[in-house]
Parts: C-alpha cells; structure tokens; sequence
C-alpha cells in the first residue's frame, strides 16, 4: 500500500491541477488575491494532509473537495474580520476606515461592469463555478465528471440548469 502513494509525485499532481483549481477558487472569491492566497493554502494542506488518495483518478476529486473546505473558512474568517471592523466603527473606533475606493479597486469595478461579467457573478457560486470551468478551461462532460467527482449525469443537469439561469440574468439587461 505503502509503494502506491510513493509513486505519485504530489508536487507535480497539484501543478497539474493547478489551473482547473484556480478557476474553481476564483469563481467563489470576487477578491484575486484572496483567492491566490486560497490557492497556497490547498497546495499545502495537500502536502501536509496524512491520509492521501493511493488511486491517481481520486486525486482531483480529493483537491476539489480541500479547495471548497478552504474558500468555506476564507468566507468564515472574512465574516468574522468585518463583523470586528463593523463593531469597531460602531463603537466609535475605526473612522479612519475609509468608503472611498483605491483606483486598483476603481479600475476593478470598471472592468467587472461589462454586463456577461455582471450575469455571471449573479449566478449562484455552483452555476458560476461549472460553467467557468467548463467554457474557459474547455472541459468537456467527463473531464468535468471526473474534476468534480460526479457523474456525467448531473454534470449535464448542472450545465443545463446554469446556463438556464445565465440566460435568465442577460435577459433583464436585454429586455
């Protein structure tokens, strides 16, 4: 047993898989660098985690699954920093907080204005996520089935059911 998990090279699986992952965290961080700090934390905690997978066609099923456990706690510990900032403000404390944006965060919102962007961000974090992995990494049914650890079937319920939302949200810009 022990012989299998030396043969993979866990550097190299998560390099590989790298991209897909990427696409996956940042369609449920609006934040870029929050979502590269994601990132490094999978890749670490799928270096350091004891139990791994032995069989190569369970390991991006298995990241996946870290990569969500990962953007839950980045939501969690956000919520818990605005709910101190939003305290702090209330009690008086904090006013150098400011409401004004950074022209980084300016030109952000500028570029994220166009209105497929704006659709696409109204979608539901699942809808966004399928989709994004689907049309910009160029995945087809299995390549998604297996990623996500799913079958084909719902693979094709999940497409189906975001495009129709997708299409539901570009209906009120064009309406």
């Amino acid at each position: 047993m022990e012989e299998k998990s030396e043969q993979i090279d866990w550097g190299n699986a998560i390099d590989r898989h790298r991209r897909w992952l990427s696409t996956v965290i940042h369609s449920r961080l609006a934040d870029h660098q929050a979502a590269e700090d994601v990132l490094q934390e999978v890749a670490l905690a799928a270096i350091t985690q004891r139990s791994r997978p032995e069989d190569p066609a369970k390991i991006a099923p298995w990241l996946y699954r870290i990569a969500l456990r990962k953007v839950i706690n980045h939501h969690r510990s956000n919520g818990r920093r605005k709910k101190l900032l939003v305290g702090a403000a209330d009690a008086g404390k904090g006013s150098e907080l400011s409401d004004s944006p950074c022209p980084g965060e300016w030109l952000m919102k500028l570029e994220s204005d166009s209105v497929v962007a704006s659709a696409i961000q109204k979608l539901s974090s699942p809808d966004r996520q399928i989709l994004l992995l689907k049309y910009t990494e160029g995945w087809g049914y299995q390549d998604l089935a297996d990623h996500l650890g799913i079958s084909i079937k719902t693979v094709e319920y999940r497409l189906l059911k975001a495009r129709k939302a997708l299409r539901a949200k570009l209906s009120t810009y064009y309406s």
